[in-house]
């Protein structure tokens, strides 16, 4: 792969492994990584996130981690605006950036540029939420109907979206988008990392299996000792609400079988919807891995 200077990205659903392809492709150009995770931002979830080792960042310069505390909000424009810094100084300092990750939204948000459209108010997002699909799809018709040609039909919450930022503002939220300010990598390379459905999930469950034997009960534990059982229980990770559960229940030893089970149920849930996701963004070079198969000569002489 030629070394253009511009970013190049690293996408997939969890488990594929894209983390261990970003790490080889830095080592390969003496590059950096920065992180796309939307819960690698939280300092001291590091086992249950899959967050890199300390070797290895200490290998590699690394960003997008630890940047807010358990419990505290966090948005796509924070982590714009540590990514805008982080690249810069890599650019700076001549380094090439890898960006690996599977949050879809901030993929978007890099490349794309962030819509800067307001939120509305909290009664009226309360309002929407309780909507149906058949419902929302029938107030945006009213109050905007030339932007529900534009969007998935089928998603309450971007239907939400585009009502909320209407009844709001005033303004469609296509007009918003048209707006949107310059992304941060106009120009990149975008490589999703794939694996067959079967192997995947079977990488699943042995990751979520390694997670528990590298303590990710006793770091569920020492956060709720720190935050509290209650930040604890409204962390969007996957399975962090789970063993906290269990451990508020009396669990001291090996956790539940049915807690495990439960983690692994939703991290293939939400790989799916990652794949959802990546399926519908153009101008991603598809490379499918087995097995421990590392990098290949393909792969890296990619443009």
């Amino acid at each position: 792969m030629k070394d253009t200077g511009h970013p190049c990205f690293m996408v997939g659903a969890t488990a594929t492994g894209k983390s261990e392809a970003a790490l080889a492709l830095a080592r390969e150009w003496g590059g950096a990584i920065l992180a796309m995770d939307a819960m690698q931002v939280y300092r001291g979830a590091d086992i249950g996130t899959g967050k890199p080792s300390a070797a290895e960042r200490a290998e590699v310069p690394h960003g997008g981690l630890d940047l807010a505390e358990v419990g505290e909000g966090f948005d796509v424009a924070r982590y714009l605006e540590h990514a805008a810094a982080f690249l810069r100084e890599q650019r700076e300092v001549g380094r090439r950036v890898i960006v690996v990750g599977g949050t879809g939204l901030y993929f978007r948000a890099l490349t794309r540029g962030l819509c800067e459209a307001p939120q509305g108010s909290d009664e009226l997002r309360a309002e929407l939420r309780a909507f149906s699909v058949e419902e929302l799809r029938e107030r945006l018709e009213r109050v905007d109907p030339g932007m529900i040609e534009r969007l998935d039909r089928s998603n309450p919450r971007r239907l939400a979206r585009a009502i909320e930022v209407k009844e709001a503002t005033g303004r469609s939220l296509r007009a918003w988008q048209e707006e949107t300010p310059e992304p941060l990598a106009p120009d990149f390379t975008a490589i999703w990392i794939e694996r067959t459905k079967e192997e995947l999930q079977e990488r699943i469950a042995a990751r979520v299996e390694a997670m528990f034997a590298a303590g990710w009960v006793e770091e569920v534990r020492g956060l709720a000792e720190r935050h509290g059982w209650e930040a604890i229980a409204g962390f969007p990770g996957i399975g962090y609400r789970e063993i906290a559960e269990a451990l508020r229940g009396g669990g001291k030893g090996a956790m539940p079988d049915q807690v495990k089970s439960d983690i692994i149920v939703a991290t293939r849930q939400y790989a799916k919807r990652q794949l959802t996701w990546f399926a519908r963004e153009p101008n991603l070079q598809r490379v499918m891995l087995s097995g421990n198969q590392p990098i290949s000569a393909a792969l890296l002489s990619l443009p």
